[in-house]
Parts: structure tokens; C-alpha cells; sequence
């Protein structure tokens, strides 16, 4: 992307064809869809999240779509833990 003098971005050719070619991916519009609706029924504002294990289940469903690796588990070690 580069900077125009109105601090607006305008994209280069590349990145117009690479928005082209994933605008016609059903897979990705699958995707998104799920992770709109869900983004929404999990939302605070709602208060729609049944348990911790669903909410864990949609972050590692985002995490797994983002492309980041998953972590190894860590055991949490103490006696007070202050948010």
C-alpha cells in the first residue's frame, strides 16, 4: 500500500489482484461467515457465551484461521492471582 498525500492508502496492482482472487474464494466467505456470526454471539455486550470451554473453542478456531501456531500449555503455579 503506499501513502497519499490525503492519508489515504491506495492499494498496488498486486494487492488488487490478491483481493480479487480471495473475493471469489467460497472457502474464505465461508470462513468469515462463521467467524462473523460467531464474533457476534460471543460478544459482551450480549452476553451469550455459554461456558469458558465454547468461548476457548472459538478463540482457538481464530487462532487456527490466523495462521498462528499453537503453544505448548504451561501450568499456571501459585496461590493469589489478581486480575
Amino acid at each position: 500500500m503506499k501513502n497519499s498525500k490525503k492519508n489515504m492508502f491506495r492499494l498496488t496492482e498486486d494487492e488488487k489482484q490478491e483481493l480479487i482472487l480471495l473475493s471469489r474464494s467460497t472457502v474464505l466467505k465461508n470462513e468469515m461467515r462463521q467467524i462473523k456470526k460467531n464474533t457476534r454471539r460471543l460478544s459482551a455486550g450480549k452476553g451469550t457465551v455459554n461456558s469458558l470451554d465454547e468461548y476457548i473453542e472459538f478463540l482457538s478456531a481464530a487462532n487456527a484461521f490466523a495462521g498462528h501456531k499453537k503453544k505448548a500449555f504451561k501450568k499456571i503455579q501459585g496461590k493469589i492471582f489478581k486480575i
